[in-house]
């Protein structure tokens, strides 16, 4: 898809032959949340505690437009790598929450009510944590900051 609104998106893409191919692109959706405001980020690795999925992405954002416009850049940056989502729930209903399943990652978006309410970090406190990259605050290029913001013009 390519129209003015994808082209000034930060689309990234990963090699076809990445050894860690799964996890990067757990890390995109990350990096896709981040640069669309969201709050609270985890990567939550799950691999050897579930046999449906090796990652969840939990992201909470601030009112229901901005986790629809964090579930399109994640939806975006998915398709340029050829990863393409097997369903969504939530997209549709105001219930607080969202859900994109990609297979080997879930990623889970919610307002700060139904995150506090599920409390997935509780519920896989034995899943280790991934770091992505985060730029610190206020050191974001001025190219990503446009792209974040193209979704709240």
């Amino acid at each position: 898809m390519t129209s003015m609104h994808t082209r000034n998106l930060n689309i990234e893409r990963l090699p076809e032959d990445c050894p860690d191919r799964i996890k990067g692109l757990a890390q995109l959706a990350a990096r896709a949340a981040y640069l669309n405001r969201a709050d609270n980020i985890e990567i939550l690795e799950i691999t050897n505690l579930c046999s449906y999925a090796d990652y969840f992405v939990v992201a909470t954002g601030r009112t229901r437009r901005q986790m629809r416009a964090i579930a399109n850049h994640v939806e975006l940056m998915m398709e340029a790598n050829n990863y393409f989502k097997l369903g969504i729930e939530g997209a549709g209903d105001e219930c607080g929450w969202m859900l994109l399943d990609y297979g080997d990652i879930i990623v889970q978006l919610f307002d700060e009510q139904a995150r506090t309410y599920y409390r997935l970090e509780e519920l896989w406190d034995e899943a280790p944590r991934l770091s992505f990259e985060q730029p610190a605050l206020g050191a974001e290029p001025e190219e990503e900051k446009q792209a974040s913001d193209l979704f709240w013009n």
